[in-house]
Formats: structure tokens, C-alpha cells, sequence
């Protein structure tokens, strides 16, 4: 659950050279598809960035 009190079901994937994931609210009406491409990272680094594209999408407060 965010701070706002969103609650969001998700997966996320990755291989090396991306990494994706799917989110969506219980009754679907917000749903986030995202796909990066971290080419050179393999610290897992886009962590940060996937958690921005999130809260802009689910707690622009948090953007």
C-alpha cells in the first residue's frame, strides 16, 4: 500500500540488458507497463527509476 493509500498488485521481471514489470489498483483503474532498458547496469540500479515511473503513475506525491 502507498502512502496515500493506494494498494498495488504487481510482477516485475528482468533479464540482463532489461527489465520490466506490470502494476495495476484492485479494480484496474490505473495499470502501469514499463520496460527498461539498463544497458551497463548490473547492479540493479534502475530500482530508482522504476520507483519514479511508479509513483507517478500511482502517488504523484511521491514523484
Amino acid at each position: 500500500m502507498l502512502p496515500n493509500g493506494v494498494t498495488v498488485w504487481g510482477k516485475t521481471g528482468a533479464r540482463p540488458g532489461y527489465t520490466t514489470g506490470v502494476f495495476a489498483t484492485r479494480d484496474r483503474s490505473r495499470v502501469l507497463v514499463y520496460s527498461l532498458n539498463p544497458t551497463g547496469n548490473k547492479d540493479g540500479s534502475e530500482s530508482l527509476y522504476v520507483a519514479k515511473i511508479a509513483a507517478a503513475a500511482f502517488d504523484p506525491d511521491l514523484a
